[in-house]
């Protein structure tokens, strides 16, 4: 058998993405085309994130701008010149429809797979971003010969729904990222020293200060649980850091870092006992696979898709986002699991239940598995 050719559309490569996208072109002639070279949300260090890639993108500059909407160009005339077994785009956008009437115009055969990331709140209790993402969703997906979804729950419903799906949740390399927390080692103690750490028990937040994100409910059950012995570290910017920082106020417990990337974020994973994930709406959440390879123990939003991710009173717990009793009660519990922090001379076993090298092998086989 020839070997396998992979298109990829997708709007960038954002960190916790870049082993997939490398993978997927070490096992298969790819070629993987950008729409930009940075999430329009947030900015990382794309200089960073371009020197990783193991393959050369392809950036799509033709573009057409309808006031927030950018659509852009060349699809067909990329898709005639690669002629793909394999199409992956991204959710439900222009691109995966410039795919489909390309596919229908000029009766090709190849495959077209959505890479989705709606959590499993989203699709069965219609908490989308948007109506028009579920209109989207609903007309397109029987369409599709594939979907690589981000949590087996998303996945059984759209098998109940669809008859189709595939599970692979946002993961990245064991190895590299735990490489990476070792290298960050010498910041973590100097942030155990300058922020009085010693004999503490850290809990950590890392994202965007935005109200979806419910930091402010965080607070309130930190405050709740009165845990002396412990500090609340709040990493990231957004329109509610002042908000935040005004209701944190009387607690001297509760620090804000501001945004960080790399190994001074990586250095606050290393320090952490629990990482805490208090989302009311989340695709997935990628943060906690980060805090997990750290062996960081989590407690995660059941409205978010990494609860996937926990192995209940294993690894850490879900729980409802909206209930601060139940929040605080689990701060508490925790609390009596996790050890106290101190001088760094090695990172924590992680915490993962699964390794990326499995969940590869299993994509591997999915997308061969199509091409039959």
């Amino acid at each position: 058998m020839e070997r396998i050719k992979i298109l990829i559309f997708h709007p960038t490569i954002a960190p916790y993405r870049i082993d997939l996208f490398n993978s997927i072109a070490s096992a298969f002639e790819t070629q993987i085309c950008l729409s930009y070279r940075n999430l329009r949300s947030q900015k990382f260090d794309y200089s960073t994130i371009e020197s990783q890639f193991c393959f050369k993108p392809i950036y799509l500059t033709k573009r057409l701008e309808l006031s927030n909407r950018v659509i852009c160009k060349g699809y067909w005339d990329i898709i005639r010149k690669f002629n793909p077994n394999i199409i992956i785009c991204s959710e439900f956008g222009y691109d995966i429809l410039a795919c489909l009437t390309y596919k229908i115009i000029f009766h090709k055969k190849y495959k077209i797979v959505s890479m989705c990331d709606d959590s499993y709140d989203m699709v069965n209790n219609n908490n989308d971003f948007s109506f028009i993402h579920r209109y989207l969703r609903k007309r397109i997906t029987p369409n599709l010969n594939g979907l690589i979804l981000v949590e087996p729950d998303t996945k059984m419903w759209f098998h109940q729904n669809f008859g189709k799906g595939f599970y692979f949740p946002i993961v990245a390399k064991d190895e590299r990222i735990r490489q990476q927390y070792r290298e960050s080692i010498s910041i973590s103690n100097k942030y155990i020293s300058q922020y009085k750490l010693n004999n503490k028990k850290v809990y950590l937040f890392v994202g965007r200060l935005v109200s979806i994100k419910n930091v402010h409910s965080l607070i309130s059950a930190f405050d709740k649980a009165q845990l002396s012995d412990s500090i609340l570290v709040i990493v990231g910017d957004g329109p509610e850091n002042e908000n935040l920082k005004r209701l944190a106020s009387h607690n001297a417990n509760i620090i804000f870092t501001g945004r960080l990337e790399g190994n001074h974020l990586y250095a606050w994973y290393n320090i952490a006992g629990c990482f805490v994930l208090p989302s009311i709406k989340e695709p997935f959440g990628a943060v906690t696979n980060e805090a997990l390879l750290a062996g960081c123990k989590a407690i995660v939003s059941n409205k978010a898709g990494s609860k996937c991710l926990i192995n209940e009173g294993i690894n850490g717990y879900t729980f409802n986002p909206t209930c601060t009793e139940e929040f605080s009660s689990l701060l508490i519990q925790i609390n009596n699991e996790i050890s106290p922090i101190n001088k760094m001379n090695d990172i924590k076993p992680s915490m993962m239940g699964k390794t990326y090298n499995e969940y590869l092998a299993e994509l591997k086989d999915y997308l061969i598995h199509l091409c039959k």
